[in-house]
């Protein structure tokens, strides 16, 4: 069994938890929590697919684990589609939903004739999406989603229920394992380069490997306000491109 993690294909935990990256050993961390994760729904849940991804996440991965969705399936989503998603985590930030499924969300028929399914999904024979959010003090920190084609068949109360069920465990665990890292890294990146928290969100999301379009929708600001912000990071670290950027954060992060 394979799982996509970033743009590499790696199979399921190397021995010890650890992997080969830049020439260094580390914790594959938190890689390993997301690969645990989408192993035990799979084996719960009968599904086509399913991808976890972090809003924001550890600064030097891409954020994004999937079983059965490929990169470029990713990068289009990402760019391209995630506005039209009709569950996209940022319609249910300022609610109490964990889980939210597109079979219980709206009529068969208008989720059938929907551009989102009709130009995204069906022709990746995704048919049927259920996706549980993860909080942390009231905001989406994680989304978890799991792909149906129609050979499986729709989700079921019982299939939901259970999710609802492990929802509060899987986002506890969440935090105790991704949030204290994410938080010593942003402290230090803030104290090293005098960053802001917004220029800190800007380069968390430009690590991901996102374009300036994606980043200004996934913060709800301008693209003129973004350019304005990856400037002024530029001069705090003293770099002239996002390569650059990326490379010279990277180099920090792992010493």
């Amino acid at each position: 069994m394979k799982l996509i993690i970033g743009n590499k294909i790696r199979r399921y935990m190397t021995h010890e938890n650890k992997v080969k990256f830049k020439s260094k050993i580390i914790e594959d961390f938190p890689i390993k929590y997301q690969v645990e994760l989408i192993n035990l729904v799979k084996n719960l849940i009968n599904s086509s697919a399913v991808r976890f991804w972090l809003i924001n996440p550890k600064i030097d991965f891409k954020g994004i684990v999937s079983y059965n969705v490929d990169k470029q399936t990713e990068e289009v989503y990402q760019n391209k589609y995630s506005g039209m998603d009709p569950i996209h985590p940022s319609r249910f930030e300022n609610t109490d939903i964990t889980v939210i499924c597109s079979d219980t969300l709206m009529s068969n028929n208008e989720w059938r004739n929907s551009d989102f399914y009709k130009e995204f999904m069906a022709p990746r024979h995704y048919d049927h999406d259920a996706d549980v959010f993860f909080r942390s003090g009231g905001k989406i920190i994680a989304v978890l989603s799991i792909l149906r084609d129609d050979k499986i068949g729709p989700f079921d109360n019982r299939d939901l229920d259970l999710l609802r069920c492990l929802q509060p465990f899987m986002e506890y665990t969440l935090n105790n394992i991704y949030l204290p890292q994410r938080f010593t890294e942003r402290e230090y990146l803030s104290e090293k380069f005098t960053l802001t928290d917004r220029e800190l969100d800007v380069v968390e999301i430009v690590m991901s490997g996102v374009d300036t379009k994606t980043l200004a929708r996934e913060l709800n600001l301008s693209i003129a306000t973004v350019k304005t912000h990856l400037q002024h990071i530029f001069e705090k670290l003293g770099v002239h491109s996002t390569k650059e950027l990326i490379s010279t954060l990277f180099r920090e992060l792992n010493r």
